[in-house]
């Protein structure tokens, strides 16, 4: 028999959290759904409460696969006009039949947090790295489960969350760009802090890197009690295609 205490003992270390941590939640329900209906969460990652970031970054430790070098951007001297908003909703187009996701969220310069996996259809089955630890979690319309390290599969109580940049960049405020060939561009999409997990009632600007009709990056910086915190989400081709299905 499971002992109770044991269980709760488990989900009280998966559950301590800062306010930042809702900005990773943000970050990670990069795995949710792509599409434009606004009502389905479905894709969308659980509870903030499952994420724990450290309060002071240099104590913070993960043990994901290293970052890829973050690419330089150098303002071409020369730019071709294009239709920024299109090509915003083309390259989200792109991500509907399914992608694999790393982000990254830094603060003061250190990575604190890193979430990896795919989504596929309407399922997501990732991995989080934070304090040394890692999270898997797999999000299905019929549930979600979280397995800390050393532990078992588990489902978690609360709903999905809502919030979830893609579908934030659905419906953004404005959006510009600049393309020297007119394919591969850099758009600015202004969104709602608020639609990104932020607890604020201002705007937020999201960098999205786009090559043509394919999404390849968004980031966004976004401060927290006083916290900066630098999100990082690349996007590419799915690497496990399996059906992402219930753990238990």
């Amino acid at each position: 028999m499971t002992d109770p205490r044991r269980t709760h003992r488990r989900r009280h270390s998966v559950g301590s959290a800062i306010a930042v941590a809702l900005v990773a939640t943000a970050a990670v329900a990069a795995a949710g759904c792509s599409s434009d209906d606004t009502s389905d969460t479905s894709g969308a990652i659980g509870d903030a409460t499952v994420i724990t970031l450290a309060a002071d970054p240099a104590a913070a430790s993960t043990t994901a696969p290293a970052p890829a070098a973050a690419p330089t951007t150098v303002a071409p001297a020369n730019t071709v006009p294009i239709d920024a908003a299109a090509m915003l909703q083309a390259s989200l187009d792109s991500l509907a039949a399914g992608y694999h996701f790393r982000t990254s969220v830094a603060v003061a310069g250190a990575e604190v947090l890193v979430a990896e996996g795919d989504t596929i259809g309407d399922g997501t089955r990732l991995t989080i790295w934070s304090n040394g630890t890692s999270v898997a979690y797999v999000i299905t319309p019929a549930g979600s489960w979280v397995f800390p390290e050393g532990g078992e599969w588990e489902a978690l109580d609360t709903p999905p969350a809502t919030t979830d940049p893609l579908l934030a960049l659905r419906a953004p405020s404005a959006v510009t760009g600049s393309s020297a060939d007119g394919v591969a561009a850099t758009l600015v999409a202004t969104v709602a802090a608020t639609a990104l997990g932020v607890p604020s009632d201002g705007t937020a600007d999201v960098q999205v890197s786009v090559n043509g009709a394919t999404l390849s990056e968004i980031a966004y910086d976004a401060v927290v009690e006083g916290q900066t915190a630098s999100v990082r989400s690349t996007f590419g081709a799915v690497v496990d295609p399996t059906p992402v299905v219930a753990p238990i």
